[in-house]
């Protein structure tokens, strides 16, 4: 039975009118986090990988607790090494590479003075090549189309050897095409490397084929079920 690597217990947003949530990610799923803009979902988001404070309710990473903070709360440099956040509205960096970029997922392990070592610049040559990016490797950053910075910032979280995973609309300027090699990327990552992985989409006919479970957060609700019955039981009627 797959282990739960984050948990959230009677969770009460802030910005969000959402009733409490009670929610698993369990290693080796892919959830499609759907709703309407502004229902939450950004928030929720944030609030799993520790950006945001909830209001009220606790938050568990791998275990530990992320919300209400104590002593045994992650310190930042542990937690960027269990969960990292991808949002595709990001700003680009001036002057920097996508090589630097992605390079910059490897921080949490760095040494002093940011020394890498082969390992390290292994890892960041194989993200690279995971998002098909070795042609734009040299290439800076503010050159790069909407789409192509897209994957880059995927890439540098792959970098980054997380076991959770949070993405916030990441198909939003990609193809059909790279939008379908995402959804599967997300699969095979979750699989492979027993990841947990929470993909907030606007896109249901992705959610459908390519998740485990979906979650909706609408009317203030958050529900979730097996992808396979989320239609039946009435969790995408939202969206006729």
């Amino acid at each position: 039975m797959n282990s739960a690597l984050l948990k959230c217990e009677h969770l009460k947003l802030c910005y969000a009118a959402v009733a409490p949530i009670d929610f698993e990610l369990l290693s080796g799923e892919v959830v499609a986090l759907l709703g309407e803009n502004g229902c939450g979902k950004s928030t929720f988001l944030k609030t799993l990988c520790g950006l945001l404070e909830p209001v009220s309710g606790v938050v568990s990473l791998l275990g530990r607790p992320l919300w209400p903070v104590s002593k045994n709360t992650w310190a930042p440099r542990e937690r960027a090494k269990a969960v990292a956040i991808v949002r595709m509205g990001g700003v680009a960096c001036d002057r920097m590479t996508v090589r630097e970029f992605v390079g910059l997922g490897r921080t949490p392990y760095a040494g002093l003075l940011d020394g890498r070592t082969q390992e390290d610049e292994r890892i960041i040559d194989d993200s690279i090549a995971l998002l098909d990016l070795r042609k734009f490797a040299n290439r800076w950053m503010t050159e790069l189309s909407d789409g192509e910075r897209s994957r880059v910032y995927l890439a540098q979280a792959i970098a980054q050897q997380v076991k959770v995973l949070l993405l916030d609309e990441p198909n939003a300027f990609l193809d059909i095409p790279r939008s379908r090699k995402l959804f599967t990327l997300m699969q095979e990552l979750a699989k492979a490397h027993g990841m947990g992985i929470l993909v907030s989409t606007h896109s249901v006919e992705y959610a459908e084929k390519y998740g485990d479970r979906i979650a909706v957060i609408e009317k203030g609700r958050f529900r979730c079920e097996r992808s396979s019955e989320a239609r039946a039981k009435g969790l995408l009627d939202w969206t006729m």
